[in-house]
């Protein structure tokens, strides 16, 4: 509610505004990374296994691929998800009720 000048009440309190000013001039404070981008800088770190050096995405691709060899079905879905793309889902809408709201003058040419 305005109160005159730039001056309004937000809830109880009293505020004034200055034209041209921003509410917020600092801006947004920065804020921390994203997981994603603490997840890819880790996996690019490099590990030396069995006396070869590569880098730790790498190592898990490779036990993922010898997992999948031995027969274990995650590991199997998990390459072909990554590598074909998941399947497309068909969900079947053949018994689907649909609730259509009918109002005002359109009403009474159904009736």
């Amino acid at each position: 509610m305005a109160i005159g000048g730039n001056s309004y009440f937000c809830g109880n309190f009293l505020m004034a505004f200055v034209k041209g000013q921003s509410g917020n001039p600092n801006g947004r404070k920065p804020q921390g990374k994203a997981w994603a981008d603490v997840i890819r800088k880790v996996l690019r770190e490099t590990v030396i296994i069995d006396g070869t050096e590569m880098e730790k995405r790498e190592a898990i691709v490779r036990k993922l691929v010898i997992e999948a060899a031995k027969g274990e079905s995650w590991a199997i879905n998990a390459l072909m998800d990554r590598t074909d793309g998941k399947p497309k889902q068909v969900i079947d809408q053949t018994n689907r009720t649909v609730a259509v709201n009918i109002d005002g003058k359109d009403a009474d040419a159904v009736l």
